[in-house]
């Protein structure tokens, strides 16, 4: 056996080895997961629903940081109440939902696909204009998480900014998840002002892609004084604590 030949099994065998041992621990799903996250399933603390939709979930980093502002503002029994805005992802809501059954949810969303024109620079530096996509979850889905038949749960097909002027009860949490300019501007001023202190404002898709997020969120940061901190999630969010 020539000396090649012999390298390239040992090549072969270290790469199938090296995968084999990723692909055990993914679909184990023990790859990637927060001490805090371990010793709560440890003591069986974690809703079933909610293990079986985090081992699916793509965005780990997102899951998690929902999980555990969700469990701060719990643990400092900060009042208020949960306002979801946008609602791409049923899985986020869904772990909100199992995890504060006492917690009254406030959804709003358009609950139907929507088109944005974006402007995009390519890794060439080419600039041009793109229509995205967004696959908002449906009314139906949404109602399927967060069913009329408990009284906690309170679902609006409407744009946020819409529900926010009707709302007056303090905010323990608030998640944007929208990327039009003037309701993320808007729906964070009006959040910010019932928010309670140590509650919780997450924005998403702080990034280049997203002008008018980035631009809001840059906007509203100016007027107070917390400021938010980067979340190293996959498409950029931002999180701040109401002092």
């Amino acid at each position: 056996m020539s000396i090649i030949v012999l390298i390239n099994i040992i090549i072969v065998n270290i790469a199938v080895w090296l995968g084999l041992s990723y692909f055990w621990s993914y679909w184990t799903h023990k790859t990637f997961k927060p001490w805090g996250w371990l010793e709560q399933h440890k003591r069986k603390q974690l809703h079933t629903e909610v293990e079986k939709s985090e081992r699916k979930y793509k965005d780990r980093v997102r899951y998690y940081t929902y999980f555990f502002a969700m469990q701060q503002v719990e643990q400092q029994e900060v009042e208020g109440e949960f306002v979801l805005l946008g609602l791409e992802e049923p899985e986020l809501i869904r772990l909100l939902r199992k995890q504060c059954p006492q917690r009254t949810i406030h959804a709003a969303g358009v609950m139907e696909p929507t088109n944005y024109t974006i402007v995009r620079e390519n890794c060439q530096g080419e600039v041009s204009e793109e229509v995205v996509p967004i696959d908002y979850a449906s009314e139906t889905v949404v109602r399927s998480i967060l069913p009329s038949t408990d009284t906690k749960n309170k679902v609006y097909k409407c744009m946020p900014s819409k529900m926010l002027g009707e709302l007056s009860q303090p905010i323990a949490l608030v998640l944007i998840d929208m990327v039009d300019y003037e309701e993320v501007l808007l729906s964070m001023k009006k959040c910010y002002e019932l928010m309670s202190r140590g509650a919780i404002m997450i924005v998403h898709s702080y990034n280049h892609d997203w002008d008018g997020v980035r631009k809001a969120v840059d906007e509203f940061a100016a007027t107070t004084s917390e400021g938010f901190v980067p979340v190293a999630d996959m498409y950029g969010s931002v999180m701040m604590i109401k002092s």
